[in-house]
Formats: C-alpha cells, structure tokens, sequence
C-alpha cells in the first residue's frame, strides 16, 4: 500500500508538471533576467501571503520571495505558488490572470488539478491573508476554473 501511495504522490507532483524558467525584467536594467528565489519561510508576511513577487530595491532585479505559510505547504501547492508568482513577473498583473500562466506553464494531468483543487477550497486559500483577492477558497477556485479551464473543471 505504501508504494501504491508513495507512485500516486510522485505522479501528482513530479510526473505532471513541467518546471519552466522563472524569468522577469529588471526595473533598472529594463532586460531580462532569471528571477532570484529568496526563503524567509521562518517569517510570515504582514499580510499572510505565501509569497511575493517583487523586485530588489537595489538591483532592480526581479525576486520571489517565499514566507512561513509557503513552507508548510504540499508539493503541488508550492509549485502552483511558484509558477503563479513567476506569471507576475511575466506580466500579468490581475490574480486569476496569474492562476491561468502558472496552470498552462504547469502543464498538470487531471488528478493534479484534482489535488491543487482540493487543497485551495479545503484549506480556504486566502481566507488568512489580509487583502482579499479574487475570492477565497472556492470562490477563489471557481473563478480560476471559470476563466483558465472552462466551466466543467469547478
């Protein structure tokens, strides 16, 4: 039983998506550049996000940063919040707009979307953060499913 879990897991999570480059524009530069990764998953954000896209004051260069919320997170929600925020440093500015990049960048099989999902209407994802974005939860991923994958996937 523990090896049919341990291939479900892995099929979720490794087996259907595919990691693709995060890249940004440098606000001082105005070129292209890989986008640093920084961890300070030992501090929550003031305002309880997972993580933010953002640049470097200093540099300019384009940074995701990961806070405590993201390290408690499974597989599969870590990724879909990784792609989400480098869809912001692609440009897309509005939310859902952003779910919609990071679900085609990650490529999922049916059972991944099942599990991603299942996560963000079972923890209520965005029901802690202070600023509400698009809905929360399930409202959070019907407007998703509404506008990147058609009605059939809510």
């Amino acid at each position: 039983m523990r090896l049919c879990l341990a291939a479900l897991v892995l099929s979720l999570c490794a087996a259907t998506e595919v990691t693709a480059a995060c890249l940004g524009v440098n606000k001082i530069t105005r070129k292209s550049q890989a986008v640093q990764e920084i961890y300070r998953t030992s501090f929550s954000h003031p305002r309880r996000f997972f993580a933010e896209a953002t640049h470097d004051r200093t540099t300019g260069r384009p940074q995701i940063i990961y806070y405590s919320r993201y390290a408690s997170a499974p597989g599969h929600f870590k990724s879909f919040v990784r792609q989400h925020e480098c869809c912001h440093h692609l440009g897309h500015k509005d939310e859902i707009a952003a779910n919609c990049c990071a679900l085609r960048r990650m490529q999922l099989s049916g059972s991944g979307l099942a599990a991603l999902r299942s996560y963000i209407v079972s923890r209520d994802v965005n029901s802690q953060t202070v600023v509400d974005y698009a809905g929360q939860g399930a409202l959070f991923w019907s407007k998703t499913a509404n506008r990147c994958l058609g009605q059939a996937s809510n």
